[in-house]
């Protein structure tokens, strides 16, 4: 057919009774392909350089417009001409070698198995069930599993991201997304040989041509309440309308699914008012940990910003030995037993339910979980605390600089209890807290 100088107009117009090649007059190579259905594709014709005649389809119209067309052409029949071969058998190639790459649930049984065997975050728990990484990453990019990996573009990892919706009923959910991110983050660069698994030995056999998902946004880049960056903490006020409901049995003001007898939720949150600890700390302390007659909490893993996890053995004041003295035994007291169980005896989960509740009912927004943790560090600074023993009881490591010593102190220093004999500045500092919050709820 001789060529034709398209116009968008003219190509919105076209209706063939047959399927029909309309090469373009401007463009050397272009043509527009269109079916008696309507459907409407952009091809290049051209020869490498062994002879060999080629046609690639490049895109349909009108997702490709006429303009972007033209400009593709050029860089695909470039590409033709100085190609040894068929560029279509090249590519029918290469898509077979993919056919074999697993997908990326695949891959992360592969990582699981691999280098991530022996990481807390990758063990299965003691039930079987997925370890948190798995946990996490199959339920945001739940609907990329069964993908062959090497198929899968960053854009379609920043989609499932951006479009996963909790399931609790949460606003957002940029915490679980970005935890999900962190987690596959590892297992993408293994694949690909990226990053610290660049040195042969440590880099998947073979290497995968996957996407690097730190091009990707991070959802919590931008969230304070994630990103460290709140300076939330309750006023005195606030205080003093929570800690009533921060109480077991749970208030039946609450109205929460799960029984008052139960739900040890509200109390929990009263412990880390009392303790200045983590979320996840309290909801994985177990009856061992506690030492009654020293008066001691041992983590057996605390969170760091820098390095692995470690322990902490915080001594606590008589006022958290009387709230453990609470809960009562039929809720377990062996000692594997968690202090704060959940219905079914595992971790206690819904948290943004009981969360809002108390809200409600105290008539206080704008709170979350961890600034309790922030207030009882806030109070106890105002109490002059030492920053140094703050830092100890927050299970933060020791700021060296600020107290003038050496980062080598670290292997001479140990955990010992001298209760007793030495008055330990952490426990004065949470019996001084507890003092405040019992002055501030009579107030």
């Amino acid at each position: 057919m001789a060529k034709v100088d398209l116009t968008d107009h003219m190509i919105r117009r076209l209706v063939v009774e047959a399927r029909t090649d309309f090469p373009d007059a401007r463009a050397p190579g272009l043509s527009l392909r269109v079916t008696p259905a309507g459907a409407k594709s952009w091809a290049v014709r051209g020869t490498a350089a062994d002879g060999a005649k080629q046609r690639i389809t490049i895109g349909t119209y009108p997702d490709m417009s006429l303009r972007d067309a033209r400009v593709r052409a050029a860089a695909v029949l470039s590409e033709i001409r100085g190609a040894s071969g068929n560029l279509n058998a090249a590519k029918r190639e290469a898509a077979t070698a993919r056919s074999g790459d697993p997908t990326l649930g695949e891959l992360i049984a592969e990582y699981e198995s691999g280098p991530g065997a022996g990481k807390a975050i990758w063990a299965r728990t003691k039930r079987g069930m997925d370890s948190e990484a798995r946990k996490r990453i199959r339920t945001v990019f739940s609907g990329l599993l069964g993908t062959r990996v090497s198929e899968i573009p960053d854009e379609d990892f920043a989609d499932a991201m951006l479009t996963y919706e909790p399931k609790s009923g949460a606003v957002t959910a940029n915490g679980q997304v970005s935890k999900a991110r962190a987690y596959l983050m590892p297992v993408l660069d293994w694949a690909a040989g990226r990053g610290r698994f660049r040195v042969a030995g440590k880099r998947r056999r073979p290497s995968l041509d996957v996407a690097d998902i730190k091009d990707t946004l991070d959802p919590a880049a931008d969230d304070e309440e994630i990103s460290g960056t709140r300076d939330r903490a309750l006023s005195v006020d606030e205080i003093k309308k929570i800690w009533p409901l921060l109480v077991y049995p749970a208030p039946e003001s609450l109205k929460m699914k799960a029984h008052p007898d139960f739900d040890v939720r509200p109390i929990a949150l009263r412990f880390i008012m009392l303790t200045g600890a983590r979320l996840s700390e309290v909801c994985a302390a177990r009856w061992q940990h506690i030492d009654f007659d020293a008066k001691t909490w041992f983590k057996p893993s605390v969170k760091s910003v820098r390095g692995g996890a470690r322990s902490q053995l915080l001594p606590i004041p008589d006022s958290v030995i009387a709230l453990l003295d609470e809960i009562p035994e039929y809720l377990g007291r062996g000692p594997n037993d968690l202090i704060f169980p959940g219905q079914a005896g595992t971790e206690l989960g819904n948290w943004t339910r009981i969360t809002s509740a108390i809200m409600r009912e105290s008539g206080t927004s704008g709170w979350h979980r961890h600034d309790l943790r922030r207030t009882a560090a806030t109070i106890m600074r105002a109490g002059e605390v030492e920053l140094s023993t703050i830092d100890r009881i927050l299970g933060h490591r020791t700021d060296h600089r600020r107290e003038e010593s050496s980062r080598a102190i670290n292997a001479y220093l140990a955990d010992i209890d001298l209760s007793g004999i030495v008055e330990d500045p952490q426990r004065k500092a949470l019996e001084r807290l507890a003092e405040i919050y019992d002055q501030i709820s009579r107030s």
